[in-house]
């Protein structure tokens, strides 16, 4: 039996006894109403479906993610090198500054989720690389637990082993790795997660800050609107920092820049370090695919990363309503596109021509853009029937899917799912988590 198998076999499986997958389902619900997975104050979506990955597929993407990590390199050493590069990407003056600034360590994005499509033949297009603030990880993490002890998977254990992703101590070991070559030394960090909060912290935050303490790193959470600097350090309060795991995102900061100016300083002064650096923003801003296509700008690219690039990234170029090729071509072949922000997250303003008439499109289009937006080929999304269970009733419906895979310092670490019946799957439209396994034969 294939991992395939096992999807057939689950549906089977629930359509045969549907009450007591019900039962089960309202049980596992329950579990994970009661755990840290919390998505803006509520427990997260979630579909009552296992997805199951092989050797193969992590091979795949250990691959994919070195073929692209090494791509991505060379364009952000081409951004610190070369002033005429810089021009594509438009960022302000205030943010190259940042990004120009030597972090102190390595890698230039130490976190990052690629987004992709993923389907059963092997076959994928990136979606888009979240390299600033990337998420999720408290989801997979209960998701994974939660379902893997119910009874999912209890009827194919006795065949099969199922292994989960593991994103906690393997992201403190990145991060303290970071540090390390930040500071030469072998000293005990004190870390501060930090993002702006106007409530209580995420979930997700605590959850990291019990796995730092855990792993002796006394940590806090903070918003870097209070935090202060006093002479070489930046503290909170009394407690003195010395490394940040960033999870404010770039364009919040910049926003920002007037209420967070010690924080910005004592980064571009390299008194603490900072996981992630702002070079992030070079590979996180949605702008990244429109260079990668432009193959006059990334001429320092070899033949086989163009090739890549043609296969699996989607052709994405700056839209502008007033240059009339641009908008004849979205116009007469609305089907084939997407208009997305060059800079948003959780899917804001991202906009599926298959999703509007013609006129409406035509109207969007020309008049109600007022932002940086880009035009993207709508990929091939991956489809599957998923069980969608409710209060007294279970149906397998079509669902499209997109598949995240987390990257520690440019090496590939976990899966993190979502599945929805719309054209765009996310918190905002329709999105549920999916729980993932890793499966082998006994």
């Amino acid at each position: 039996m294939t991992h395939h198998d096992l999807f057939q076999q689950y549906k089977e499986d629930v359509l045969r006894q549907p009450e007591r997958y019900i039962s089960e389902y309202h049980k596992v619900k329950q579990r994970v109403n009661y755990s840290p997975a919390i998505y803006k104050g509520q427990p997260v979506k979630f579909l009552y479906q296992p997805f199951f990955f092989t050797d193969q597929d992590i091979k795949r993407f250990r691959e994919l993610v070195k073929t692209l990590g090494t791509i991505l390199e060379k364009v952000i050493q081409q951004y610190l090198s070369e002033p005429e590069f810089r021009k594509h990407f438009g960022f302000s003056p205030f943010l190259q500054e940042l990004i120009l600034r030597d972090p102190g360590y390595r890698h230039p994005f130490p976190m990052a989720r690629f987004d992709v499509f993923y389907h059963k033949d092997g076959s994928f297009q990136f979606c888009e690389l979240n390299a600033d603030g990337s998420s999720g990880m408290v989801e997979s993490r209960e998701l994974d637990q939660i379902i893997y002890n119910s009874l999912a998977l209890d009827r194919y254990k006795k065949e099969y082993d199922f292994h989960t992703f593991e994103l906690f101590d393997s992201w403190i070991d990145a991060l303290i790795l970071n540090y390390r070559q930040f500071s030469n030394t072998k000293k005990s960090p004190q870390v501060a997660i930090v993002d702006f909060m106007e409530d209580k912290p995420p979930s997700e935050f605590i959850e990291f800050q019990k796995a730092f303490e855990k792993r002796g790193y006394s940590t806090i959470i903070a918003d870097p609107r209070d935090l202060e600097l006093k002479g070489e350090h930046l503290y909170y309060k009394d407690f003195r920092i010395d490394c940040i795991y960033r999870r404010a995102v770039t364009w919040e900061v910049e926003e920002h820049r007037e209420e967070v100016q010690d924080f910005v300083t004592a980064y571009l002064q390299g008194k603490v370090c900072v996981v992630g650096s702002f070079r992030s923003q070079i590979i996180h801003n949605k702008i990244i695919f429109s260079v990668l296509h432009d193959e006059e700008a990334t001429d320092f690219l070899t033949e086989k990363e163009r090739q890549f690039i043609n296969n699996h990234i989607p052709y994405t170029v700056p839209f502008d309503a007033k240059e009339p090729r641009l908008l004849e071509m979205i116009l007469e072949n609305k089907d084939r596109y997407v208009l997305k922000p060059s800079d948003k997250y959780a899917c804001l303003g991202v906009s599926v021509g298959k999703d509007y008439l013609s006129e409406q499109w035509r109207r969007f289009a020309e008049e109600e853009l007022d932002e940086a937006y880009l035009i993207q080929e709508y990929c091939n999304v991956p489809s599957m029937e998923m069980g969608i269970f409710s209060r007294d009733k279970v149906e397998f419906q079509q669902c499209n899917y997109i598949t995240g895979l987390y990257v520690y310092n440019g090496d590939f670490q976990g899966i993190y799912h979502r599945a929805g019946r719309e054209n765009i799957i996310g918190s905002l439209v329709e999105g549920f988590s999916l729980p993932n396994y890793l499966v082998r034969k006994k």
